[in-house]
């Protein structure tokens, strides 16, 4: 019942669910473009002033509190560290790096408390915002007609709509596209009509180094099936990746 309904709702609102593949509609570096497209969808499916989609969970503040999670684990591995008898070049990689990497994570969590975090939760919780957290041209369409095609419902989840941005930025500093993600960030809030909270946020969570910060507990918890030299070679492709979203305060 409760998934007949959350489909009527979206239906109702100009949103088809194909769930299936969506076909590849436009040039992946038309970034404005596909900016507009989540703009266009999240005012299509909000705000809501009940609890209409019972089915799906909430994750207002659990990747900041992820985040926090992984400096603490990071911190301590780096101080074990000192006491290990033989270093792998892993190990040496992350005595050179490893508080260098801690302090820029830091500092972009810092930021983001520093700006009225607290606002935009209230913000967020108050309005019922819903995120489709995947955004990328592969699960999101918004056809000529107005019509919103959108892949998968799967990943659907109360969050602040700032973090479809996010996601989306996550994406595309990925790709080999000469464009700040400073500029991104300024197109968004000017055209989504947000304050100066929400670009400060989004400017902190894209300055954090989640790639190389995510491989690093990814070494530390035993995840990586992979030989020192490639996990070598991921952390400084990790490393690039992070640095193109890097904002200077």
């Amino acid at each position: 019942m409760q998934k007949i309904e959350l489909n009527s709702y979206l239906e109702n609102n100009g949103i088809t669910v194909l769930n299936g593949k969506i076909e590849k509609h436009q040039d992946s570096t038309n970034i404005f473009k596909q900016i507009e497209d989540i703009i266009f969808f999240h005012n299509k499916i909000g705000p809501y002033k009940e609890n209409l989609f019972p089915r799906i969970g909430a994750s207002i503040g659990k990747e900041v509190n992820s985040y926090y999670s992984q400096i603490i684990l990071i911190n301590e591995y780096l101080r074990k560290i000192q006491e290990k008898s033989s270093l792998n070049s892993i190990d040496f990689y992350l005595i050179n790096r490893g508080e260098e990497l801690v302090n820029l994570g830091q500092k972009a969590l810092n930021h983001i408390y520093s700006n009225n975090f607290r606002s935009l939760i209230e913000r967020s919780m108050k309005n019922y915002e819903v995120c489709l957290t995947r955004v990328d041209e592969e699960n999101l369409k918004v056809k000529e007609d107005g019509k919103i095609i959108v892949s998968t419902v799967k990943y659907l989840t109360y969050n602040l709509k700032e973090h479809d941005i996010y996601s989306y930025i996550k994406k595309i500093k990925r790709r080999k596209i000469d464009l700040s993600i400073d500029e991104i960030i300024k197109y968004y809030i000017k055209t989504a009509n947000l304050n100066e909270d929400s670009k400060e946020y989004l400017r902190a969570l894209s300055s954090y180094p989640n790639e190389e910060l995510k491989l690093v507990e990814r070494y530390i918890l035993g995840k990586l099936k992979m030989k020192e030299e490639e996990v070598l070679y991921a952390l400084y492709k990790a490393k690039n990746i992070d640095g193109k979203a890097r904002v200077i305060w």
